[in-house]
């Protein structure tokens, strides 16, 4: 049973192949692949690490891209501790985050200039003030949120339902799903196999969602958006970790003009 290898905690090192395509009205709008690697020596403690980034195919080339991902990569490797349900705890190295940030940080302001670089550097330097502000970066990361769900919840119990938050918007407020998991199995090859279905049940519009605002009492509700949220896993047998994911996540207003569709895959290489 799929419950049965979920319970397992055996220590791991596993590699991974990231994919994460945006489409907005039907078009492909950018491409974000990376290669990430995930290790687990005790149980609920995790070290992460990213590299060889490519944007639409390509290496970051433009001098924002190329800022972007250097503040990335001051956030790894990252090492969480996460609940029993994979829920984030706390970051275990968070002082050494910072103490990369302060050597790296002077580097970044002689050789990038202009407001928007400016802006940046200035965005990171508040975040690393505040504990809660990096949780929620990370948690903001959209491959954070799926390969950690809190699914160990709820595989016990047949046609339960969670709620989910996700960053279907990067630095904007989480959007609210509600999901529940439609079938658990075994594979022919032996893996563990989850399909989650659910539908996005956030109040606001999709304006308000792009714009960060919160829905008022003189909202109508037809103005809300509607989505939905397609996911399926495969576990490794031997140790309970994720072998693969997709993901299909999709948000769009309700005159269904503007839609804003997300796919995201990982596959263990």
């Amino acid at each position: 049973m799929v419950q049965n290898i979920l319970e397992k905690r055996y220590p791991f090192r596993k590699e991974y192949g990231v994919v994460q395509t945006l489409f907005e009205n039907d078009k492909e709008k950018s491409k974000i692949t990376f290669i990430t690697e995930i290790e687990s020596l005790e149980p609920f403690e995790y070290s992460i690490r990213r590299k060889n980034i490519l944007i639409n195919d390509k290496v970051p080339d433009l001098v924002i891209e190329q800022l972007s991902e250097k503040i990335g990569d001051v956030f790894f490797p990252l090492e969480v501790e996460t609940l029993e349900n994979g829920n984030l705890k706390h970051i275990s190295n968070l002082e050494e985050i910072r103490k990369r940030w302060k050597s790296l940080k002077p580097k970044l302001e002689e050789y990038y200039k202009g407001k928007l670089a400016q802006e940046l550097i200035k965005n990171v330097e508040d975040e690393l003030e505040s504990k809660n502000t990096i949780q929620n970066r990370i948690l903001n990361s959209l491959f954070y949120r799926l390969y950690f769900l809190p699914f160990r919840n709820y595989v016990k119990e047949e046609n339960a339902d969670f709620d989910l938050y996700l960053p279907v918007f990067p630095f904007k407020n989480k959007v609210k799903y509600n999901i529940k998991i439609i079938d658990s199995k075994l594979s022919e090859e032996g893996k563990g196999v989850m399909k989650i279905s659910g539908k996005c049940i956030d109040p606001r519009s999709l304006e308000q969602i792009i714009n960060n605002r919160k829905i008022t009492e003189s909202d109508e509700e037809e103005n809300n958006c509607i989505g939905k949220v397609d996911l399926i896993y495969q576990f490794n047998k031997e140790d309970g970790s994720v072998f693969s994911i997709q993901a299909e996540i999709s948000l769009q207003s309700k005159d269904e003009k503007n839609i804003r569709l997300i796919n995201f895959e990982l596959y263990q290489l």
